[in-house]
């Protein structure tokens, strides 16, 4: 594969971490104005990580135009190892593999793929 693709795929997957920031930032606002609870954040979240994937394997499988939802797959994978290592450098400490990150690493892996899946 050329260079100038893998180019496209990490500007893909910059726009899904845009996206992500904004979708954050507007669903904090909702939740405070809203006075709403932990469930919530955390639906939230699973719900950015939803949009997010699903947009980004959809972009990526667009441009793939073969094995779409293997694109799909390989940009989400991306963007939760992004996540979880931002998150090691943050808080400065490792990260167990637990119910929560297999969750969010599955929900990320199958809405990239459902996304590239659905590209046309």
């Amino acid at each position: 594969m050329e260079k100038k693709n893998f180019v496209n795929y990490g500007i893909v997957l910059a726009g899904m971490f845009i996206l992500s920031a904004v979708l954050l930032a507007v669903m904090s606002a909702f939740i405070w104005k809203t006075g709403a609870g932990a469930g919530a954040v955390s639906g939230c979240v699973i719900a950015v990580y939803i949009i997010s994937n699903f947009i980004g394997g959809f972009v990526a499988g667009k441009k793939a135009g073969q094995h779409k939802f293997l694109w799909g797959i390989a940009v989400s994978i991306m963007y939760f190892a992004i996540i979880v290592l931002a998150g090691i450098w943050i808080m400065g400490n490792k990260p167990g593999v637990n119910q929560e990150v297999v969750t969010g690493a599955l929900i990320c892996i199958v809405s990239g793929m459902f996304g590239g899946m659905l590209a046309p």
